[in-house]
């Protein structure tokens, strides 16, 4: 009778799956194993740490790089003036049209914050303008309205008698000044001067016939 020896070799595919079999059944005490401080930046796969590895408030400011923060980081509204450094802010910082009265304080603003020619009819308040506002021999007939003559009809007066004449300037126009005129020689005026926004004259008929009285008033047109 022939006896035959058999050899028995061990295959890298069995190898493999004890290795594997003992890191499952040992994995838990391997990392209970792990020393404290001992797991560095070369043992961590990149992109393995999540928010939720972190603890609260574990990331300060030494913890982020310089230029690392950017509008998508920052959550809406999340910056208040307390944020904001103290006169840290230009005109670059803010948007066209971004400036309202309600961020202007009250009574701020002075003659070097206006530009030139900024303040036009629109921005000033009706009746405003007083003559403290106007510098000396500063208005021109060029800045006034159109100046008109308004006259009244014909008003007889008798011989030997008084009588007198008026005529009033037109809606919206300022009576400037005016004055009167008889027909003829011999009527002397007794009076000449405003009556309301138009003008009143009067006279004395010396003559021994009737005649007639015209007065006129200056009027600025606004």
């Amino acid at each position: 009778m022939t006896s035959k020896n058999r050899s028995f070799r061990i295959s890298p595919a069995l190898v493999i799956s004890c290795v594997a079999l003992l890191l499952a059944l040992t994995g838990s005490a391997i990392a209970a194993g792990v020393a404290k401080n001992s797991v560095r930046s070369a043992q961590i796969v990149d992109g393995a740490v999540r928010t939720i590895d972190l603890r609260d408030s574990a990331v300060n400011a030494a913890k982020i790089a310089p230029d690392a923060v950017g509008a998508e980081e920052i959550a809406e509204n999340a910056v208040s003036s307390p944020e904001v450094a103290q006169d840290s802010l230009t005109a670059g910082d803010l948007g066209a049209a971004s400036v309202t009265s309600s961020e202007v304080a009250d009574q701020s603003l002075t003659a070097n914050d206006l530009g030139p020619d900024s303040v036009g009819s629109s921005e000033i308040a009706a009746d405003a303008v007083g003559s403290s506002e106007i510098a000396p021999a500063s208005v021109r007939s060029s800045e006034l309205g159109p100046i008109v003559v308004r006259t009244s009809n014909p008003q007889a007066i008798a011989a030997n008698s008084n009588g007198g004449v008026s005529v009033d300037c037109a809606a919206g126009e300022q009576l400037i000044s005016g004055g009167g005129q008889p027909a003829n020689f011999g009527v002397e005026m007794t009076s000449s001067r405003p009556s309301g926004n138009g003008w009143l004259y009067q006279a004395k008929n010396n003559n021994g016939s009737a005649s007639t009285l015209t007065a006129f008033a200056v009027c600025l047109a606004n």
